[in-house]
């Protein structure tokens, strides 16, 4: 009994624990059509003000991809929903790629139809210098046939300097190196959720 008591305390604790881990569930609203990299910069005093629907954080990108909002940035569990959103307000799920690394180091995209827009690099989080950190989340809506255009050095130049006059920050184009650039949208610092 003593044994069974225990091993209920340890259960007990350990899916608390968990439940500390799990971050508030998250909905993306995109505008129809939007491709390209979205960036959500927390905790801005100027941003967009805090909204939930049915428990779940509410993130209305507008149609520059880029989002200032009050939310506080969090960590942890995460579980997200994309959505497209069409004038009269229909929206249309997106799908949330997966990856796997392939020996060498590189991540292969498991896709089913390459022409099918969807959300890539979910969950990566980074931290932008400039006059104070500012916290954010990026991902990226595309189809896999135009994902090297994302990626490429002049575009990810210009979101970083549509960034820079957005945020009004010092931080000036080339504070992120490439590599670095690179590596945000490398990691991801959330574990997903089955949706």
């Amino acid at each position: 009994m003593k044994n069974f008591a225990n091993l209920l305390l340890i259960i007990l604790f350990a899916q608390e624990l968990v439940a500390c881990n799990n971050a508030e569930p998250e909905e993306y609203l995109i505008p129809h059509g939007l491709k390209g990299s979205v960036n959500i910069v927390f905790n801005q005093c100027q941003g967009e003000n805090v909204r939930y629907e049915n428990g779940r954080r509410v993130y209305e990108i507008p149609s520059n991809g880029v989002l200032l909002t009050k939310f506080k940035d969090q960590y942890g569990t995460i579980d997200h929903h994309y959505f497209y959103v069409d004038k009269t307000g229909k929206r249309t799920r997106l799908e949330i790629y997966e990856y796997q690394y392939n020996k060498d180091g590189t991540i292969k995209w498991i896709i089913e139809d390459p022409l099918k827009i969807g959300v890539f690099f979910d969950g990566t989080t980074g931290v932008y210098g400039g006059k104070g950190e500012m916290n954010f989340q990026e991902f990226l809506i595309s189809d896999s046939s135009d994902l090297n255009i994302y990626k490429s050095s002049e575009y990810k130049r210009d979101f970083e300097k549509k960034l820079q006059r957005l945020l009004n920050d010092d931080f000036s184009p080339g504070t992120l190196t490439e590599s670095e650039m690179d590596s945000i949208e490398n990691r991801l610092n959330k574990k997903k959720v089955s949706n």
